[in-house]
């Protein structure tokens, strides 16, 4: 009986559909190329079911895809997020620099919509797989799911 209500908060805390987060930026820590545009990475939650006759005959869990959306809320595009059946990598997309929003799967909340801040020359990543593990001295930097899981480094926007 106790075990059943401590898990309860931990599975209503991904409810809400999509779940808005706190804005993602690149890692304060990287240094920027001299690139006239920054590249986004969204590891987002995978399609276990999907199988692909390679060599091996081993599975696939291919990353899925999502919607990029500029900062007014018009669509920008959509990125499939792997570039064949045996890609378990995710896409790097190129953006110009400024203010966007995704909305992709995460593999423990669902949906979630993410603001997303774009630099020129560094990349922005944003980790809904489940795994990501970040130093814990790093908290107060990090944007966090409803049940702790790290999403990627917090930064501010212009306006959210």
């Amino acid at each position: 009986m106790l075990m059943g209500t401590a898990v309860i908060p931990l599975l209503t805390g991904c409810v809400s559909h999509p779940l808005a987060l706190a804005a993602v930026g690149p890692d304060p820590n990287s240094q920027a190329a001299s690139t006239a545009k920054g590249n986004l990475e969204v590891f987002t939650a995978t399609q276990k079911s999907v199988r692909v006759d390679n060599d091996d005959n081993l599975p696939s869990d291919l990353p899925t895809g999502y919607d990029i959306y500029d900062a007014s809320g018009n669509s920008v595009r959509y990125v499939a997020n792997h570039g064949s059946n045996m890609d378990e990598w995710p896409d790097r997309v190129s953006l110009p620099a400024g203010e966007y929003k995704i909305v992709a799967e995460s593999t423990w909340c669902g949906l979630v919509t993410v603001p997303l801040a774009i630099q020129n020359g560094k990349t922005t990543t944003v980790h809904l797989d489940d795994n990501w593990f970040p130093s814990s001295s790093m908290a107060q930097q990090l944007v966090f799911l409803p049940n702790g899981e790290a999403v990627g480094w917090s930064t501010p926007l212009a306006a959210q």
